[in-house]
């Protein structure tokens, strides 16, 4: 069944749990967040910079890294959600081994960074694999000039939810629950909503797509140097989403930074997470109507340049209360980015290798989510301010090579015309 012959409640149904899911999944994250939670917990635990470094890492790149042999696998299924349902169970179950890990073995820092470390690795992973059938579900059931209404409610509502989960995250701090029990209930809360939902995106009533090539691994491979050759607009893209990606090496130490070198206490997390989180909420409202109107290469610009901005102002500003700009700069670029690299590559992405696009992408950006573990080696021989300054021209390159972006911005605005006048009937 294609998309246009599936009835408008069923329509609107999976719209809306596709909506709850993102909400949760924010709300989750909130709870759970590398840079503003991990980072600080494992920093107060003693682990040192290298390990703090690479949980970002490990988060994003193995959620990035098996994604094309996964496509390559589901390419030729025409119904792909029963992939995202097992590894949906299996990433809670990591989630909450991790938090009990936290209860049981506090007293053990060592052998309890390790369970964290690799439940993690474990959750990411899964992540990746149902990341696939998750991004090709979602092309199937939301028309591209929805796209940004989409991910905009997604995050935005989802913002609201983190918005509470700031204040939560202070009061426990603040309280008198012992370390490390206190950050055992902040990932306790973070499980359940992640946990929540991946169990709604499970119940969406996925229509039939059309079937990929069914391709030996081996030729695959062999395809991928002619394709990147031959398709301007996916090699301009990955270049950019390579920088882009590797210019956030600085983003795990921001808080750590503030803590540790500015004098801020601990309770001021959840400040920071508040502070954040209302400026994801305002981001994406502001990006839904460029991106419905098919100006997702003008959001991702704005996005990098607001990513620019945060590391330059964590070298300006001094003050701990002020310091929270650098959060907010960094969750607008991050809004801004997150919305448009998805619809452009969804733009770009051919119907019948939709997987093969999504899981190529994905996988040649594992190597650069390894930034933070180098930045996480640097720290101790240069400072985290020449780490900032990294970043800045790191994200100055990223932007200023988002200007080649002639064939995404056409491609773009074709996806958009074929979804208003009903040429997505072959989803």
């Amino acid at each position: 069944m294609s998309r246009d012959m599936v009835p408008e409640r069923v329509k609107r149904r999976n719209f809306f749990l596709g909506v709850i899911n993102g909400i949760l999944v924010n709300g989750g994250e909130a709870f759970l967040h590398s840079g503003l939670v991990m980072a600080p917990f494992l920093a107060s635990i003693g682990a040192p910079a290298v390990v703090i470094g690479l949980v970002p890492a490990l988060r994003v790149g193995t959620w990035f890294l098996p994604q094309l042999l996964v496509a390559n696998r589901i390419s030729p299924e025409p119904l792909k959600l029963r992939f995202y349902h097992f590894t949906s169970t299996v990433r809670t179950l990591a989630l909450l081994t991790m938090t009990a890990s936290v209860f049981l073995i506090g007293d053990r820092p060592a052998l309890m960074t390790t369970i964290l470390l690799v439940m993690i690795t474990i959750n990411a992973m899964a992540g990746g694999i149902g990341g696939v059938p998750f991004a090709d579900v979602t092309a199937k059931i939301v028309p591209h000039a929805r796209l940004g209404t989409f991910w905009a409610l997604r995050n935005s509502i989802g913002g609201i939810l983190a918005l509470g989960a700031g204040f939560v995250l202070r009061a426990v701090l603040e309280s008198d629950i012992r370390f490390p029990n206190n950050f055992g209930l902040i990932f306790l809360l973070g499980t359940i909503l992640s946990g929540l939902a991946y169990a709604s995106f499970s119940l969406v009533k996925e229509p039939r797509g059309v079937p990929g090539l069914k391709r030996p691994l081996v030729g695959m491979l062999r395809e991928i140097p002619t394709l990147l050759r031959v398709d301007v607009g996916l090699r301009r893209f990955l270049r950019v989403r390579f920088l882009g990606l590797a210019a956030l090496l600085a983003e795990p130490f921001y808080a750590v930074y503030a803590i540790t070198k500015l004098g801020a206490p601990e309770s001021a997390i959840g400040f920071y997470v508040m502070a954040a989180t209302a400026a994801t909420i305002v981001g994406n409202y502001a990006f839904r109507l460029p991106a419905d109107r098919g100006r997702n290469v003008f959001v991702m610009q704005v996005g990098y340049f607001s990513l620019l901005a945060a590391p330059l102002a964590a070298l300006l500003i001094h003050d701990w209360r002020v310091y929270s700009v650098v959060f907010v700069l960094s969750s607008v670029g991050n809004a801004g980015v997150g919305i448009a690299a998805w619809n452009l590559l969804y733009a770009i992405a051919p119907v019948h290798d939709r997987s093969l696009y999504i899981g190529l992408s994905n996988t040649v950006l594992a190597l650069p989510s390894l930034a933070p573990v180098a930045a996480g080696i640097l720290i101790p021989f240069v400072g985290m301010p020449v780490l900032f300054g990294l970043a800045v021209v790191m994200a100055a390159v990223t932007a200023s090579f988002s200007f080649r972006f002639g064939a995404l911005r056409a491609a773009d605005k074709r996806a958009l015309s074929a979804a208003t006048s009903g040429g997505e009937a072959e989803l």
